[in-house]
């Protein structure tokens, strides 16, 4: 009686093994042929330096911290670095939708990103820094003003910050800074400092003193 029990369960096998290895096809051929994802697949994000202004949304929201940033304000000129490691990347989405520009990080259809090393997955990208004319604090990247500027349209005539960085490729950076730093620590705050590029809380003192 315990033989026939085990026999029947052993015939079924070998029968579904039969079956299967004269059926058709109906797993996918990877790695041997690519495999085509649906066109909504979210794969490894990417940057669009185009729209990329640098503002660190997305790095903000990323869960896994595959996505850091540092400024470096040692260099001349500053500058910001976000890195990005797609081996921490879980590709939730979150860079994607919290963007600012709403283009500038998109999730790719590329999942195929095995590697033994795993340097091949950091990318870097530099944005550089904006600082305050009169405190030298970072205020943020030229690019994110300068898309901050054009996005207020008239309305950035309201903030001169703004308004000289959308226009600083008329001046050298070594330009300004000969022009203000210099003197910004050895005089009283004066009406035209106005129209300097100041951080959130010189702007706050200026307008308190005057």
């Amino acid at each position: 009686m315990k033989e026939q029990i085990m026999r029947w369960p052993k015939l079924r096998e070998l029968k579904e093994a039969v079956t299967v290895i004269f059926s058709p096809r109906f797993t996918t051929r990877f790695p041997a042929e690519p495999c085509q994802v649906p066109e909504s697949y979210r794969g490894k994000p990417e940057f669009q330096t185009e729209y990329c202004v640098g503002c660190g949304a997305c790095v903000n929201v990323c869960p896994t911290e595959a996505l850091t940033m540092v400024d470096n304000t040692d260099t001349e000129p500053a500058k910001r670095i976000i890195t990005k490691r797609y081996d921490a990347c879980i590709f939730c989405g979150n860079c994607e939708d919290g963007c600012t520009t709403q283009k500038g990080i998109k999730l790719t259809d590329q999942w195929d990103l095995a590697t033994l090393d795993r340097e091949e997955t950091k990318s870097t990208y530099e944005f550089e820094l904006q600082r305050c004319e009169n405190c030298n604090a970072v205020i943020g990247t030229k690019k994110h003003m300068v898309w901050l500027a054009r996005q207020l349209g008239p309305l950035a005539y309201t903030n001169p910050s703004l308004l000289l960085a959308r226009n600083a490729e008329m001046f050298s950076h070594s330009e300004l800074e000969q022009k203000y730093l210099a003197e910004q620590k050895s005089r009283e705050p004066r009406v035209r400092d106005f129209s300097k590029i100041l951080c959130p809380k010189c702007k706050c003192e200026l307008n308190l003193h005057l």
